[in-house]
């Protein structure tokens, strides 16, 4: 993040390098929490007008507006995860991955945090998740409203050609290569990698990469899944669930497994790495699955 920042202040202009070190200045004096606004916001692509108008908004915002838009995963603290009173929850049975793909981007993006918090556009700016958003839509009044758009229009995206020319059908969610097109952390690209979680190798590679990801910040969408036991169609990606940074490493050293946001309930859950490792039947921070089956990983 930090990098991708850097990259985009280099390629400022001198007189706006200085504006944007002033407001870098300006949001340290709140703590290391608000110090990552401004740089998030570079990092994401916002123009300097609206990462301006974010902080002319800043001291509007009540304590907890402040909180989630700087954080709106939490933490990764277990329970439920609510943005401006709504839970951070899917709005059918097909978007979980819109909703996890919607969750991932705004954690990143503080500019899209503010809109579906407060319903603020800063300086005009339309975060790129929202380019397809009908106009009328954006003027939701309430955050659940808000974060369904968003949905919608990740729905949209991560759908549209996903078979060539042809789109996936909306009825089977999103597909892993599609929410790798579309998934949005500044400074990355995401790759979809298919997961055989009987071989342990190959699963502890692709876990491994997800760790480093979760220790740099960066937050790993999973696909879950059943198996053949339960027949043909549940063997195949049924669901979608965000592995969310902020656990922390254990004093003995043993893995701390993984915090998850699970969009079905809206709720953070913990599981250790080693169930991940060796399913062991139907699993809350699942969805109610028990195997994973495909992972977007940061490239």
């Amino acid at each position: 993040m930090a990098a991708a920042a850097a990259r985009a202040r280099d390629g400022l202009g001198p007189a706006d390098r200085g504006r944007y070190d002033a407001l870098c200045a300006l949001a340290a004096q709140g703590g290391p929490a608000v110090a990552g606004v401004p740089v998030r916001a570079l990092a994401a692509g916002a123009p300097l007008r609206a990462i301006e108008a974010l902080a002319a908004r800043w001291p509007s915002l009540s304590p907890r507006d402040r909180a989630q838009v700087g954080a709106p995963l939490g933490g990764g603290r277990p329970g439920p995860l609510h943005l401006a009173g709504a839970p951070v929850r899917q709005t059918d049975a097909t978007t979980c991955g819109s909703a996890v793909l919607g969750a991932l981007a705004a954690a990143g993006n503080p500019l899209l945090a503010l809109w579906l918090v407060t319903g603020d556009l800063a300086g005009g700016h339309r975060p790129p998740e929202l380019r397809h958003a009908p106009p009328a839509a954006l003027a939701s009044g309430d955050a659940a409203a808000r974060f369904a758009t968003l949905q919608r229009a990740l729905q949209g995206a991560s759908t549209r050609r996903a078979l060539g020319p042809v789109g996936w059908p909306r009825a089977l969610g999103t597909p892993p290569w599609g929410a790798a097109r579309v998934a949005r952390w500044p400074g990355v690209r995401f790759r979809a990698h298919l997961l055989d979680d009987t071989d342990g190798p190959h699963l502890d590679a692709a876990l491994d990469r997800a760790d480093a990801a979760l220790a740099a910040g960066v937050p790993v969408p999973l696909f879950t899944g059943g198996d053949l036991g339960t027949g043909l169609t549940t063997a195949v990606p049924r669901h979608v669930v965000l592995l969310v940074p902020g656990v922390r490493p254990t004093d003995d050293g043993t893995h701390p497994g993984y915090a998850v946001l699970e969009p079905g309930q809206g709720r953070v859950h913990r599981v250790g790495r080693d169930r991940l490792a060796a399913p062991g039947g139907p699993h809350p921070a699942l969805g109610g699955w028990s195997h994973v089956c495909w992972v977007l990983l940061p490239a």
